[in-house]
Formats: structure tokens, sequence, C-alpha cells
């Protein structure tokens, strides 16, 4: 028996980015099926997409305090709301993939290997384990593509 794969895969949207009137992302599927989250055309969009809408945490929004965004409680408190999940344990799920504590006030979107590791933890929590080697979904080709589509390059800093 085959089990389906989780909806942010199939969405090609890992990230389960959620649907919002009058907002259209690059590489958006045209015919979106999903009622709630973005459909993408191809998996590199959606991991594209992660990535700009944590850029835009840190240089746009604010945490509840007012303060920056620049902690990994603050990201994943934005990210998925406590009315919705339990953010507590997503924050350290993610702070452990970074190495560093939830709270700590030192998370640099546009460090390439910060981004890469939050994108990866952040596709983990929403779907679970993936298929391939260290529970991942996708390859590093594909993840290094929807960083570089979002600006996010190794050795290049542009914030």
């Amino acid at each position: 028996m085959n089990t389906p794969l989780p909806r942010g895969i199939r969405n090609y949207n890992p990230g389960n980015i959620d649907r919002v009137a009058g907002t259209r992302w690059q590489g958006q599927a045209r015919e979106q099926k999903d009622s709630r989250f973005v459909t993408f055309l191809d998996p590199v969009w959606g991991i594209r997409a992660i990535a700009r809408v944590l850029i835009t945490y840190q240089d746009k929004r604010r945490a509840s305090d007012g303060s920056r965004i620049d902690s990994v409680r603050e990201v994943i408190e934005r990210w998925a709301p406590a009315h919705e999940n339990d953010t507590g344990a997503y924050a350290k799920h993610v702070a452990k993939a970074l190495g560093i504590g939830p709270d700590d006030e030192s998370l640099d979107v546009y460090d390439y290997l910060t981004m890469r590791t939050l994108v990866l933890a952040i596709i983990r929590h929403e779907n679970g384990p993936g298929p391939l080697p260290g529970g991942l979904w996708y390859g590093e080709p594909l993840i290094a593509d929807g960083l570089a589509r979002a600006g996010v390059v190794p050795g290049v800093r542009h914030g």
C-alpha cells in the first residue's frame, strides 16, 4: 500500500505557504487546485518562495514584541501561528538543526548555510521525513537552485 505524498510535496510547496488573495508568486501554477495553499509549477519555486518569505520577515516584519525578527522562535511564530501549530516544538526542531537556541537573536537569513539549513528544517517539519538520505525530500542541486532564485547564494551577502 503506497502512502500518499504530503500536501506540501504534492503542491510543490514544501513550506505550505498559504494562498493570499491578490498575491501572485513566481512559478505559481496557473490552476490552483488547493483551496488553502499555493500550488507551484515545480518544487524549485516552492523552495524559492520559502526563502523569499524568510527574507521578508527579517527585512520588513516585526516580532510580536515589535523588535526585528532575528531568532528562530520569532520566525516560527510568524511562519506557523500557535493557533494551528506547536510553535515551541517547531522552533526547537529548527533551532536544533541550526545548532543555536530558539531565542538566540543571531539569525541571518542572508547567510547561505543558515538559509539552507532553515529551509531544510522547515520542509522537514512541514512534511515529515522524506525518502532521500537524511530524511530529505530534495537533493542539493534543487535546494541550491531555489535559494539562488531567491537571491541567496554561497559567498554573497545582500542584506
